[in-house]
């Protein structure tokens, strides 16, 4: 293999020139990375090296609602970077503001706290949560079976997946997890020491799996009547995937605060905490802060994506005729390779296709047909799909053709 020297000051290192290789040098391994590596992306496509196109239907894991470099995106992150890429909130600056003036006039919130991911924004969610039960003797948060929200000590400690948990304890305290979509459960586990409830309206990383309408209305009656905080996380199901801006709009059921991320910045890192004026107010002047949060350019990104789900009509029209078109196609798959397929399940562009053979081999085969997909669920039996919003028939019928031969060909040869 054709070798580069990179060296300088006399070092004697040189890396393959090769982008895999030459990671698996570098890079701490904690991510189980695919044999690909990507240059480029315009839509619903991204390009590796040699210009081969793969059809994105994971979008870089919920970050891309629009696709790759929508232009609208692209051009408010060119634009802002030439005027002023930091500030610190010290000081206002006008993408931050606007941003989350658009928030607030979108969504039931009064206040918004920028951070720069999700498991930030969790953090600030338990802070809050901790500040408001602090008169009232309480601390303890009750999150959900098979939830997922982050990797910092106190996001991982909620999350309701041992193997995340595993080899980092010991754990800090204050937390309770109970079973998905059973109220009962949760009521049972709530103590006087209780202060919030944290759900994903749709649990993602365990396998696409929504809540039931009717577990969320009894969470919020409760809850309320409780004086305990109900925290939607929505870092997954945000910014229009299920068809309304969050999902929350979908069920009718509006939480104390709300966690946005992922898709937020429009490819760049940005998240959001969402809450009421009274709410907000326990979180003052000193009380938590975040040096990169709502930086400009990132907030400039998530303002131009907002308006552009609104002003071409992705929400929610787009998103119901092209997600019943995909569902439709999916549904006839699952009749015809029932042997293959157990059941799809989601919301909008938020799908999981249940498999009764190994999730990841199937992914392999999607790979191999150069269509990118995620493998996941408790036991390797589900492929997410997500989709951009921005997806055309054409794409989605390129998407169920190659969906045909992978699923033809697992019940042909099974894993």
């Amino acid at each position: 293999m054709k070798r580069v020297d990179r060296s300088d000051s006399g070092s004697k290192k040189s890396f393959p020139d090769n982008w895999m290789e030459r990671g698996s040098r570098v890079l701490v391994g904690n991510y189980s990375r695919e044999p690909l590596s990507f240059e480029k992306g315009r839509g619903s496509y991204v390009f590796d090296p040699m210009g081969n196109a793969y059809l994105d239907f994971l979008g870089g894991i919920a970050i891309h609602v629009l696709g790759h470099c929508h232009p609208r995106i692209t051009h408010a992150i060119q634009k802002q970077a030439q005027r002023l890429v930091h500030a610190s909130n010290l000081y206002y600056s006008p993408p931050v503001v606007e941003l989350a003036e658009l928030i607030v006039e979108k969504t039931f919130a009064d206040r918004v706290f920028f951070s720069n991911s999700g498991t930030e924004a969790v953090e600030a969610a338990l802070k809050l949560s901790r500040k408001y039960g602090l008169s009232r003797g309480r601390y303890e948060v009750i999150s959900m079976e098979s939830s997922f929200h982050g990797r910092t000590l106190g996001a991982m400690t909620m999350t309701g997946q041992d193997k995340i948990r595993e080899g980092f304890g010991p754990l800090p305290p204050g937390f309770r997890i109970a079973p998905f979509n059973d109220f009962e459960g949760v009521r049972k586990l709530a103590t006087s020491e209780t202060v919030a409830v944290i759900v994903e309206p749709i649990q993602g990383e365990i396998g696409v799996v929504p809540a039931d309408r009717s577990f969320l209305e009894r969470l919020r009656a409760w809850t309320r009547e409780q004086d305990i905080l109900l925290i939607f996380d929505e870092i997954q199901t945000g910014l229009g995937r299920t068809g309304s801006l969050f999902a929350y709009e979908q069920y009718g059921v509006v939480p104390d605060v709300l966690l946005s991320s992922k898709a937020l910045g429009g490819g760049l890192p940005l998240g959001a905490l969402l809450t009421t004026e009274k709410l907000g107010a326990y979180l003052p002047p000193g009380s938590h802060g975040s040096t990169f949060g709502g930086n400009p350019v990132a907030c400039a990104a998530g303002t131009a994506l907002i308006r552009a789900l609104y002003d071409e009509d992705y929400i929610p029209e787009r998103v119901r005729i092209m997600s019943a078109y995909l569902w439709d196609g999916l549904e006839g798959l699952s009749k015809r390779y029932s042997r293959s397929i157990a059941s799809v399940r989601g919301m909008g562009f938020m799908i999981g296709i249940v498999v009764r053979s190994s999730a990841k081999k199937l992914k392999d085969r999607f790979r191999d047909r150069r269509v990118l997909v995620n493998a996941t669920g408790v036991t390797d039996d589900v492929i997410r799909l997500l989709p951009p919003l921005s997806v055309s028939y054409d794409e989605v019928d390129a998407f169920l053709s190659v969906a045909e031969e992978v699923f033809q060909e697992s019940e042909g040869n099974p894993m």
